[in-house]
Order: C-alpha cells, then sequence, then structure tokens
C-alpha cells in the first residue's frame, strides 16, 4: 500500500471545517488543528522545539539586555541586579521592588520603572530619575543691609541633580512688605532672609531661588547655592530667566513605560500619563494625562499615535499632547495583556506596514494582529485561529518569527 503524502504543513486553523484543512493545487498544504512544542519552517517543515535546561539556581525574573551596552538586567526578590550570561554570576545595583518591569532606552540611558519609582541606568550607577519637590521657604524680612525698595515679592525654590531641576515649590507668600511706612519721596531699603528646607536626596547638589520683581507675579531665576547652605540673604534684584517647572509634580511611574514625541508616558490602571516635553522628570497632574474607559493591558506608540491595549479591545490614540488626543475603538477581540512588541516596518514590508518606522504587534483572541502607523489593524489569521486567552503574555522576535509565551 503507498504511503500518503504529506503537504507542507501552513500551521494551525481551529476555524475552518475538517474538509478545508487540506488544499491541493500549484501550492498545496495543510493545516493542524493544534501544534505543540513544535517549529513550523517557511517551507512547512515540522521540527521539534528545542528545550530549555537550568543555568541557574537562582530565580531570575524581568530578564532584558540593553541594545545600549549588551548589558543583561533582571531582579532576584526585591533586587535590581546585572547579571554576567557567562557565569550567570550577578552584581546588586539598588532595591526596586519585585513587581514587573519596564524598560526603555533614552539618550544614551536605561530608563526603568518599577514599583518603586522611576529610575536610570548610564552603565555605572542606578539611581531615581525624578527629584522631590522641596518644601516651601521660611522668608524673613530684614529692615536694613538691602537694596529692596518697599514693595512686594515673591520667593520659591527647586532641587537641583547636576542639570537636573526639579518642580517648584509653593510660594512663601503672595506679600512681603518691606519698608511699608515709607514714601515715595524718602523710600527705604530692605533684604529678604530665605531659609531653606532640608534636603534629604542625597543626589542634589544644588539650591536654585526664584523671585519675582518688585511688586511682580511672575518668578525669575535669582541665585544658585550649594545643597548644604541653609540660609540665604537677599540683599539686591539681579534676576535672570523665567521659572519653568511651576506647578509640576515628580513623573509617577506605572506598570507600563514607553517613549513617544519627546515625552516619558507610564500607564496604571486606567489612566496613561505624559512627562512634560523633554523633561521626563515632571508631570503635570492637571492636563498630563488621558483617562481611558478600560484597564490598560499594553501600550506602545508608533510614529502616527499611541496603541492602547484594552480588556475586550484594542485604542489608538492621536494627538500632539494630552490635552488635544481623542481615541478610536479599532477591533472588538480582546488583545492578550503585555503581549505587545514593537516592530520594525523593514521587516515586515511596505505593503503591510502603511508608512512609518515600525509597527505594533500583538497577540489577541484571533492570532496575532498589527497596528500600523496610520492606526489601521491587519488581522493576519483572522479565519484561521479563534480562542486564543490568556492572563498575560511576553513577546520576542529573533529573526522572522514571532513568540509568545502565555500564561
Amino acid at each position: 500500500m503507498a504511503a500518503k503524502k504529506l503537504f507542507p504543513v501552513a500551521g494551525i486553523n481551529n476555524v475552518s471545517t475538517d474538509d478545508a484543512l487540506q488544499r491541493g493545487g500549484d501550492a498545496p498544504k495543510l493545516f493542524v488543528r493544534d501544534a505543540l512544542n513544535v517549529d513550523i519552517s517557511d517551507t512547512g517543515r515540522i521540527a521539534l522545539r528545542k528545550g530549555a535546561s537550568q543555568v541557574s539556581p537562582l530565580s531570575f525574573k524581568n530578564i532584558w539586555q540593553s541594545p545600549l551596552h549588551n548589558d543583561v538586567f533582571a531582579t532576584l526578590d526585591t533586587e535590581f541586579v546585572k547579571l554576567n550570561v557567562q557565569t550567570w554570576q550577578h552584581e546588586v545595583l539598588a532595591e526596586i521592588g519585585n513587581t514587573q518591569l519596564c524598560y526603555e532606552v533614552i539618550n544614551n540611558l536605561v530608563y526603568i520603572a518599577s514599583e518603586l519609582g522611576l529610575w536610570t541606568y548610564d552603565g555605572k550607577y542606578l539611581r531615581s530619575l525624578t527629584i522631590d519637590t522641596p518644601a516651601m521657604p521660611m522668608l524673613t524680612m530684614l529692615d536694613s543691609g538691602g537694596s529692596l525698595k518697599s514693595g512686594t515679592y515673591s520667593v520659591a525654590i527647586s532641587w537641583l541633580r547636576d542639570q537636573q531641576e526639579s518642580a517648584l515649590s509653593q510660594i512663601a507668600s503672595d506679600q512681603i512688605n518691606l519698608a511699608s511706612n515709607s514714601s515715595l519721596d524718602d523710600p527705604s531699603f530692605s533684604s529678604i532672609q530665605v531659609n531653606l528646607p532640608y534636603c534629604f536626596d542625597q543626589s542634589v547638589t544644588h539650591v536654585r531661588i526664584y523671585m519675582s520683581d518688585r511688586n511682580g507675579g511672575e518668578l525669575l531665576r535669582h541665585s544658585d547655592h550649594p545643597i548644604s547652605t541653609s540660609l540665604v540673604t537677599i540683599n539686591s534684584l539681579d534676576l535672570g530667566m523665567t521659572a519653568r517647572f511651576k506647578g509640576l509634580s515628580p513623573m509617577p511611574t506605572g506598570r507600563y513605560m514607553k517613549y513617544w514625541q519627546g515625552r516619558l508616558l507610564t500607564a496604571d490602571k486606567n489612566i496613561l500619563r505624559f512627562s512634560e516635553p523633554l523633561a521626563y522628570h515632571l508631570h503635570d497632574e492637571k492636563f498630563g494625562f488621558v483617562v481611558m474607559p478600560q484597564r490598560i493591558t499594553f501600550i506602545l506608540p508608533v510614529d502616527g499615535g499611541i496603541w492602547v491595549g484594552q480588556v475586550t479591545h484594542v485604542v489608538f490614540l492621536t494627538g500632539t499632547k494630552p490635552s488635544e488626543m481623542t481615541f478610536q475603538s479599532k477591533t472588538s477581540h480582546a488583545p492578550i495583556p503585555d503581549s505587545a512588541i514593537e516592530i520594525d516596518n523593514n521587516d515586515i514590508g511596505s505593503d503591510i506596514s502603511q508608512g512609518g518606522n515600525t509597527t505594533a504587534l500583538w497577540l489577541a483572541e484571533n492570532g496575532y494582529i498589527l497596528g500600523t502607523s496610520s492606526g489601521q489593524i491587519i488581522e493576519l489569521q483572522a479565519g484561521i485561529l479563534k480562542g486564543v486567552t490568556a492572563k498575560s503574555g511576553r513577546s520576542v522576535r529573533l529573526g522572522r518569527r514571532v513568540t509568545t509565551i502565555v500564561t
């Protein structure tokens, strides 16, 4: 009895009827209902998927290799560590928490989001991205020894870490009256003594003082002082640039973190937050966020907008800043949480990518889905797969193959 020829296997199809699984013609192929622990090549050959072996007795999590320095990072319990993948020895860098981490490379720095905050790694040191907002300074009026004329003044301060500046403190007082008994013909001159709050952040190097002009409302830079300074006396006004970070707060961390259009993005629960442009450590609590209708399950920016995973569908956000962003619901198929990755358009072709540099890809109930930079979705396995569900998934790309591990 002659053996029946097995056509090249084209993959899994759990949607079509049994008689539609085998297709003839010039390009014959055979679909299977399930394929467990095997890889299927482009030519339809089946090979047993390679197994795994234990390389360390320690339980490392959140393993990630930086494309910047090829360093490999992970967490071990609550410690953030740097791994030597040849020996699997580790170097402890900091206490960073034991939840899921997110990584981004921005301006030659590795940015990390954990439950304890946002961090940066420069190849040698790990430190907090954000700087706490300083407390309001205390002001004392001095009746002599200065050249300040009678009027009202306002004072606020910020912390400095090298070239990085914190958000501005609360304004010390709306009204500081100097020599109130003087007249315009015989003005009195005074000075202001500024009592600076104590700074608990060991990485802060200086304090910057902002002050308004006489009877003015705009805060302008007055002077910088070493962080060890506790008392500053302002005798005269030599004011510079306008205070940039009034009314802002340290950028909050989130379960997800990405970079888009000069801003750092973090997401937690159903709120997507944006940093200030080119000031990734600062956030506008009044306008720097977008509230989504459902819990966020992934964020993935592309050139034309931001793909946001929801519990039952995905949303495409467009706009140049948070207050002007609009969103469009794109599909009713539920995405697998955490399964989205970025694909270079050179790897998928211009016909599919529809412009831009990158395309989003995630796993959903009906297989893999592409989200283009123009806001279109392409369901690669529609009509072939269904019923894909999981609590979470992690996708990786090796060559031209995408693999998603689901749990």
